[in-house]
């Protein structure tokens, strides 16, 4: 497996009015996750598009396990998952970096799109070589 970890303060904005950070902030945590990780492993957003492919987002699941709140820092984890299928599986941990709890686990499912947005059913190319570069199985 491959992952990456970010990190990001929170700031004022992500609270909601009981002072802990709002549950729909968590969304963007997990995409400064996948972010990093294409940053780190050559699988960025700009690259697929360049490539001439859509990768959204179909499928999210978070469990909420503590909360964050004004001057915490959370740690993003983000964790390839390979598929035989033409996804792109993150799984991720956040943790809150005072004390090292787990605050959320959460997983995203992404689908490859063509430009003209028709889903693709087989791995493009380009991703395939992606895989096997990073010895990945996709099987």
């Amino acid at each position: 497996m491959i992952e990456s970890q970010t990190e990001q303060a929170i700031s004022f904005g992500d609270l909601d009015p009981m002072g802990i950070v709002w549950h729909g902030n968590y969304i963007g945590f997990l995409e400064l996750g996948r972010e990093a990780f294409g940053r780190q492993h050559g699988l960025d957003s700009v690259h697929m598009y360049e490539q001439g492919y859509f990768t959204p987002i179909v499928r999210i699941t978070i469990d909420h396990k503590a909360m964050l709140a004004y001057g915490d820092t959370v740690v993003v984890s983000a964790r390839f998952m390979p598929s035989p299928a033409a996804k792109i599986i993150f799984h991720y941990q956040l943790t809150r970096k005072k004390d090292g709890v787990v605050v959320a686990t959460a997983e995203t499912v992404q689908v490859f799109l063509d430009r003209q947005r028709r889903l693709l059913l087989d791995v493009p190319a380009f991703y395939r070589e992606w895989l096997e570069r990073h010895q990945l199985s996709v099987r």
